[in-house]
């Protein structure tokens, strides 16, 4: 098979590559085979997008924001994740959650599942053929009777999980306010044991960061709370990490985790601006996310868009550079990094087809075209993604 059109992508060596009027090639197995001349189709292709921080059962309350973070999650998430005890009621929404994921052009995603045992099934069965990984949510204590789990029955389904799904499972402590001291320390002999992946929340609301040195004054700080119980680590995802000093991002860079920057949702619910270019000073691992629900949409473009605006005067940020934190970086923080988030030979062929206005012009390179993109379909990016393909595979037809 083959897909004509403009190609743009990440390189993994460094760089972006543009290759105007070609195609991509594959072979029988969904792999890139290379790429060779087009047929002058007008579309851009970039890789499949990865979201590497959204959560399922919120898909259909998201754009529901209160005044902050801890308000928002007991007046509309709380709620809205107890009723995913209702298996027809979880199946529809994971149904919803797919078809909208195609429809931005998301072919790979770390995902929250709902606080309910054996949540992961669903984000594996229901989401087929997208690259999905992540684990239900973790909670024992100051939440909803409902949503709680107690530390032993936590501990042993998630080594359960571990053994059923192995690397696809991730341990997905909601955040250090809910999960116990006991339950975070038995986690961390699971990732020592299992090297499994961690996904959380960190330093997202002033708020929250003060409930956590209540709750632990022991440590130094809200990082220094997981990286006691053994949760930092290589294969660690930390959604937001907005309000971080010195010694956590020395931390966290020590530790090999990655950040999940999600600019859309911190301007929602009014966390405040990720300093990203101190972090990237500090070498920090970083990817994009929408983290819906409290991002108002499914949309990688949307992030990709919201991402230059909110850092503009303070670093200058390329169409490229997004592009690769919306692509090849949320691959690598998935343990995907050698499979996919690249049009190179070799990968699986997870690849978007986006609608240029106007088509593109002389001499224009893919970047530029990339960013009229980004700016011209703002809040209906459905409308500027025209094909999806996963390992090959079409989804959404040009």
């Amino acid at each position: 098979m083959r897909i004509d059109g403009h190609i743009l992508t990440p390189l993994p060596e460094g760089g972006t590559a543009f290759f105007r009027d070609s195609s991509l090639e594959a072979g029988t197995d969904g792999r890139i085979a290379g790429i060779g001349e087009g047929s002058g189709a007008e579309h851009l292709i970039i890789p499949g997008l990865v979201d590497a921080h959204v959560h399922l059962p919120q898909f259909r309350v998201r754009g529901l924001f209160t005044e902050a973070l801890l308000p928002w999650l007991r007046e509309h998430i709380w709620p809205e994740e107890a009723r995913f005890v209702e298996d027809e009621y979880a199946a529809q929404v994971a149904r919803e959650f797919r078809a909208g994921l195609v429809a931005v052009g998301t072919t790979s995603a770390l995902v929250y599942g709902a606080p309910q045992r054996e949540s992961a099934a669903l984000l594996f069965d229901a989401l087929r053929p997208l690259c999905v990984q992540g684990g239900d949510v973790l909670m024992d204590r100051n939440g909803p009777e409902e949503l709680l789990r107690s530390t032993d029955e936590t501990l042993e389904s998630s080594a359960a999980s571990l053994e059923r799904w192995g690397r696809r499972y991730w341990l997905t402590p909601r955040f250090a306010p809910t999960c116990s001291g006991e339950m975070m320390s038995g986690l961390g002999k699971l990732v020592a044991m299992k090297q499994s992946g961690v996904q959380t929340h960190l330093a997202e609301n002033l708020d929250e960061i003060a409930w956590v040195a209540e709750l632990h004054p022991e440590a130094r700080s809200y990082a220094d709370v997981y990286d006691q119980f053994g949760l930092l680590g290589p294969r660690t995802v930390l959604g937001h990490c907005i309000h971080l000093d010195d010694d956590d991002l020395a931390l966290i860079k020590a530790r090999g985790s990655w950040v999940a920057h999600c600019p859309t949702s911190n301007v929602a619910l009014g966390s405040g601006r990720m300093p990203i270019e101190k972090y990237q000073t500090r070498g920090l691992r970083i990817a994009l996310a929408t983290d819906v629900g409290a991002g108002p949409n499914l949309s990688m473009l949307d992030v990709m868009r919201s991402c230059i605006e909110v850092h503009r005067g303070h670093c200058d940020l390329r169409p490229a550079d997004v592009l690769r934190m919306a692509s090849l970086a949320g691959a690598q923080a998935m343990g995907e990094g050698n499979r996919r988030g690249a049009l190179v030979k070799g990968r699986a062929l997870d690849a978007v087809a986006l609608r240029v206005p106007g088509g593109l012009r002389a001499g224009e390179h893919g970047e530029a075209a990339l960013l009229r993109i980004l700016e011209g379909f703002e809040g209906r990016y459905e409308d500027a993604v025209v094909g999806v393909w996963v390992g090959g595979e079409r989804l959404l037809a040009i």
